[in-house]
């Protein structure tokens, strides 16, 4: 009777396994803000000075968007400037793509003389004056770690 019911419960969960699909991996789902600051630091990179609501442009809506910090990159005590900027979904990630040309448009008008590191890894949009090739590359790596793809 033992063997019966071990049996039963087999075909059982067999049945349940096939009903439910393919074992294929679920889409990555982007992470949050603190995300991507973790994933900064795991990458050697340390945060200063964070400021939620700050996209880098007074005249623009993107505040609930945005968060701006300082970074510095390993043992370096010189840091530059990231304006890190999330959509929830891509319908409005890919909305935002003009608001988001205005206030890099913005920042660099009120900032002339500075030149400007832009990335774009839906859901995420990053911007920031001066960045080195090395710290360009460490916020990419970041956000693509954070489900940007």
């Amino acid at each position: 009777m033992k063997r019966a019911a071990v049996v039963a419960v087999l075909a059982l969960l067999a049945f349940a396994t096939v009903a439910c699909g393919s074992f294929t991996a679920p889409s990555a789902t982007p992470e949050e803000m603190d995300d991507v600051i973790a994933n900064l630091v795991l990458r050697g990179a340390s945060i200063h000075n964070p400021v939620s609501g700050d996209a880098g442009c007074p005249s623009s809506d993107l505040h609930n968007n945005a968060v701006r910090f300082d970074v510095s990159l390993g043992t370096r005590s010189a840091t530059q400037q990231v304006y890190l900027l999330r959509w929830r979904r891509t319908s409005d990630f890919d909305a935002g793509a003009q608001a988001f040309a205005e206030c890099v448009t913005e920042y660099h008008a009120l900032h002339p003389n500075e030149q400007l590191s832009t990335l774009e890894l839906n859901p995420w949009r990053a911007y920031g004056p001066g960045w080195s090739i090395e710290l360009g590359q460490v916020i990419s790596d970041a956000l693509a770690a954070s489900g940007g793809g």
